[in-house]
């Protein structure tokens, strides 16, 4: 089995044995059992969990690189709703790192700036798409004191602590509970879109519920 692939399977492992029982109860030594692999031959690529945390944000991070950074130039109602759905799959899928977020962060410096340069990218991009929107008639430039960018920073918080928001009040973590968060955020802009992308959305609900659609 050749260097990358099995660095795949110990990745893949470990996001399981994490969104199933959290960080913290997982050592390497779990992982390397669970991979059927020696536990030096774990530790050769790689000497911690931090590093294999480390790694798994990576990941996440290339997942958004690939597809995530050209969304302005799809201003339309259509495509935030299919940001929306994109981003409440990635949440199920890396669903124990949106979970200890902060916990990780405080404890790896490293993840911490990585996930800061992260974050800086897709805040700008998100702040273009939104600018796009109202190039394009769908929605009002807010007025101060509300602004574009405290609308935004008012969905990240929801969307940064949606997770463990739902672990509190005892609720599965599910693609239908995600989705809740993300219908808070748009609700916080509505007000601020036009007739026009409001009868656009009403169109996009419509197909995505349609039954030959699954509910997609």
């Amino acid at each position: 089995m050749s260097t990358r692939e099995t660095q795949k399977i110990i990745i893949e492992t470990a996001i399981s044995l994490f969104n199933e029982h959290g960080t913290k109860a997982i050592s390497t030594n779990r992982i390397a059992d669970e991979c059927a692999l020696s536990r030096g031959h774990l530790h050769y690529h790689f000497r911690t969990k931090e590093e294999i945390i480390q790694t798994i944000f990576q990941q996440i991070d290339r997942e958004m690189d690939g597809a995530w950074y050209e969304d302005h130039k799809n201003p339309s109602m259509r495509h935030a709703h299919f940001m929306f759905e994109r981003q409440v799959d990635l949440f199920l899928r890396y669903r124990f790192f949106y979970w200890e977020l902060y916990a990780l962060l405080r404890k790896d410096a490293r993840l911490k700036l990585l996930f800061i340069d992260s974050r800086k990218k897709r805040e700008k991009e998100v702040q273009r798409f939104f600018e796009a929107l109202v190039e394009r008639g769908l929605m009002v430039a807010p007025e101060p004191p509300v602004t574009l960018e405290s609308l935004l920073q008012i969905s990240w918080l929801v969307s940064d602590h949606w997770i463990y928001h739902l672990e509190l009040k005892g609720k599965e973590v599910n693609t239908e509970n995600i989705r809740k968060g993300f219908k808070l955020i748009y609700q916080g802009f509505e007000p601020y879109l036009t007739p026009k992308a409001m009868a656009e959305y009403q169109q996009v609900l419509q197909y995505r519920n349609q039954p030959d659609q699954g509910g997609k």
